[in-house]
This record gives C-alpha cells, structure tokens and sequence, in this order.
C-alpha cells in the first residue's frame, strides 16, 4: 500500500495551536541534541518564519518541515540585502531516505523565488554538508557570522555555512555577516 502525504506551504496566520504543537514535536523528535528548544518556540533567534513547510500523513501528524525566515546580510562595503533563510530542516526518522527533505528544500527555494531573494542561506551540522551539495548548496569560502536583534555574534552550534543562488547575481566574496532583516515584507 502506498503511503499518502500532504506537503503544504503554510503562512504563520495559518498554523493554529494544535499545529503548532505538532510541528514542536516533531522538531523536538528530529532535534535530539535540543530537547528544551521546542518546548514553546519552533524556530532559532527569535526568527519568525515567512512560511513553514510541512509534510504530514493522513492521520494528520508532522513527518517533515523546513522554515524559511528572511535574513538580512551585509557583504562588501556594507552592502546589505534581505535573504531567505532555510531553519529547522527535519524528517521523522521513519521517513529518512525517501527524499522528503529535498522535496521540503525545494518547495522552501520555490516560495524564496516568488518573493525575489537573491539567495538562499542555512547553516548545518557537518553530516549534513553532502546532503545539501548533491541538491545544488555550496560552502560559503569565507567566514559567516550570524548576528542576533541587538546586532552581536550568536554562538552557532552548527559550523557549516552554505548558500544557493536563487538568480542570475553570484553570491558576494568575504566576510558575511548574517543580521535581522531590514524590513519583513508583508504576509
């Protein structure tokens, strides 16, 4: 019997309380190594996502998710440009290997195309750098530092910065430096 699954792209105003819940607990399943975080957010750094990805079975629990918040970089000689940001990449365990995560990835680059963002960026744990190089993400060469709403360095737990160019404009060379969005657009 095939299995049936629901991938929806889902605004902030869409996702009621119960969602919500199973989204943390699903996140909390596929995040071992944070078993605090979800416990009343479901994203990093006060982020709040322009849309959540979620794939869920018939039943109506969470199998998978991706988040795409928007970022602002600065690069160059203080050029700065609102970027979608990819958070909180997960499978149920039960479903790794089926390609959900690239189908996840995909519908999160296709909503940062509609809205025009330059390039995607993400940070991940080191096991994970091949995953996102066979679907087109590359290492950034230099350093990337992540700044929180007061504009400081935020420890990452993760050490692998990477990015896709989501146009026709090369990423920039050097030091990024990831901060809070400019602007949020409209939801």
């Amino acid at each position: 019997m095939k299995k049936y699954y629901v991938l929806e792209t889902l605004t902030e105003a869409e996702i009621d309380t119960e969602l919500d819940h199973n989204i943390r607990q699903h996140l909390a399943l596929c995040f071992t190594d944070s078993p605090d975080k979800f416990q009343s957010v479901r994203v990093w750094h006060n982020t709040k996502p322009r849309f959540t990805i979620i794939h869920r079975d018939r039943s109506g629990r969470v199998l998978g998710h991706a988040a795409l918040v928007i970022r602002s970089i600065t690069f160059g000689w203080n050029s700065r440009n609102n970027v979608a940001s990819l958070q909180g990449v997960s499978v149920d365990p039960d479903c790794r290997g089926t390609g959900m995560a690239q189908q996840l990835v995909a519908r999160a680059l296709e909503a940062a195309v509609f809205c025009g963002y330059p390039y995607a960026i993400l940070f991940c744990k080191e096991d994970r750098v091949p995953f996102y190089q066979h679907i087109g993400w590359k290492l950034t060469d230099d350093s990337v530092v992540m700044r929180n709403l007061d504009d400081n360095p935020i420890k990452m737990r993760s050490n692998c910065p990477m990015y896709k160019v989501l146009g026709n404009v090369p990423f920039p060379e050097g030091p990024v430096d990831v901060h809070t969005p400019l602007e949020l657009p409209p939801e």
